[in-house]
């Protein structure tokens, strides 16, 4: 995929208007549209509060002590920008699928939409490109050369190897210096415990956490025909099977690994949205930011 492939004019041109907001209090740098714990100077009047020495003299409501004889001092809630740490799963299984496109490239496309519009409101993102580990990071920052340089590394970063987001998400614990949002895309082809305990870790230290979870129709059903050689995607193993008897048995898998990803991110706090692949990806990713800037209104 080339760079121009990423994001059309279109796609841009749909989320433009859509808000993301953290679901949790985060730390930024600069004044933006999300509630920080800090207490600052900002239009947002939060409460008031009995004035002690050292405090802004500004702030003190003469009103209040005309009335009362009492000196209270106006709190504002500061606003902050957001740090957004995109998690793409880079692993071989992630290239499955032809028609419409592959997960890999359904990811792609939506971090590449995403990465744009924190751009455009200029809240600071970064790229974790994770298989057997964390293969490249890219750390939170924003303007035209953070947003042509992550769109340069989703196009060029290899996708191979075995998925091992439980330890990718034990290795974010240490890179990432203040609470963040963090969006991992993954088809979460890997033990559901392990994986969910590890990113409950990041979101037990503060941070706001979502797993979407990638999953093509064409692997949901195991819909083929005849006898039929199966590759592993991630080690290359080759077993033959007769899809007729080996689907049921398959579909209950694929549904017991769901409602472990479901049960163990619940268990958590952790957002959790299972995405089909579909060449209208773009609505996909503007109806789950909507659907969160809902959350906050």
């Amino acid at each position: 995929m080339r760079e121009s492939e990423l994001l059309s004019p279109e796609a841009a041109a749909r989320v433009q208007q859509i808000e993301f907001f953290a679901r949790t209090r985060v730390e930024g740098f600069l004044k933006g549209s999300n509630p920080s714990h800090f207490r600052g100077v900002s239009p947002e009047f939060m409460q008031h509060r009995a004035y002690v020495p050292g405090d802004d003299l500004r702030h003190l409501n003469w009103r209040i002590y005309g009335r009362t004889d009492r000196l209270v001092t106006r709190e504002f809630e500061e606003f902050t920008n957001l740090d957004v740490i995109l998690v793409l799963d880079f692993s071989g299984s992630m290239a499955y699928g032809d028609a419409p496109m592959s997960k890999m490239d359904f990811a792609l496309h939506a971090a590449a939409l995403l990465g744009y519009l924190l751009n455009l409101r200029n809240d600071r993102f970064g790229l974790a490109a994770c298989s057997e580990q964390i293969s490249f990071y890219l750390p939170p920052s924003n303007g035209k050369k953070h947003l042509a340089e992550f769109y340069r590394r989703l196009v060029s970063l290899p996708v191979s190897g075995e998925a091992r987001l439980a330890r990718c998400s034990d290795l974010l614990l240490h890179l990432l210096r203040r609470r963040s949002v963090v969006l991992f895309f993954t088809d979460a082809y890997e033990d559901p415990d392990p994986l969910t305990h590890a990113v409950g870790q990041l979101r037990l230290r503060g941070h706001d956490v979502t797993l979407y979870q990638v999953v093509h129709e064409a692997e949901k059903d195991l819909d083929f025909t005849g006898f039929t050689l199966f590759r592993d995607l991630e080690t290359g193993a080759v077993d033959a099977a007769d899809p007729l008897e080996i689907r049921q048995a398959y579909r209950d898998v694929v549904e017991e690994h769901g409602q472990a990803l479901r049960t163990g991110t619940a268990r958590f706090a952790v957002e959790f949205h299972s995405m089909a692949v579909t060449e209208n990806w773009d609505q996909v990713i503007a109806a789950l930011l909507h659907e969160r800037s809902a959350m906050m209104t």
